[in-house]
């Protein structure tokens, strides 16, 4: 868990749901200069800081430990039906992009991370706010 007591004027939070080191670190490396990001590294972690802290946006991998992506977007949405929540999913199929929607999930992203797409897509939800 990465936490910072300090949250700069004008800079927006963004929780990443990752438990994959190198996922996360690339996720960093591209967001880590314009947001500030806090790390759960599994389901029940991201409810939890969810809870805890003032975030903005959600990137939710949809396999993680203790709990699925699913039901920590579930339980984050009980919590707060407007905070958008991206899936980072290594599936996307027809069958998949409509469980991501019917399970509350304002977007999603495939891995492997389209750099563009993922700062665009960001960018959209948290620039324009």
């Amino acid at each position: 868990m990465q936490v910072s007591d300090i949250r700069p004027a004008g800079i927006k939070t963004v929780l990443v749901a990752e438990d994959i080191d190198s996922n996360f670190l690339l996720l960093k490396a591209i967001l880590g200069g314009r947001y500030r990001l806090l790390r759960a590294s599994d389901g029940s972690q991201a409810v939890r800081m969810f809870s805890e802290n003032d975030i903005d946006l959600v990137l939710m991998d949809l396999n993680m430990p203790v709990l699925d992506g699913y039901e920590s977007a579930r339980q984050i949405r009980e919590l707060s039906p407007d905070t958008p929540i991206i899936a980072v999913t290594a599936y996307a199929f027809a069958a998949d992009k409509q469980r991501i929607f019917e399970s509350g999930f304002d977007d999603y992203l495939s891995k492997p991370i389209n750099i563009q797409r993922l700062n665009r897509l960001v960018g959209s939800l948290l620039d324009a706010a």
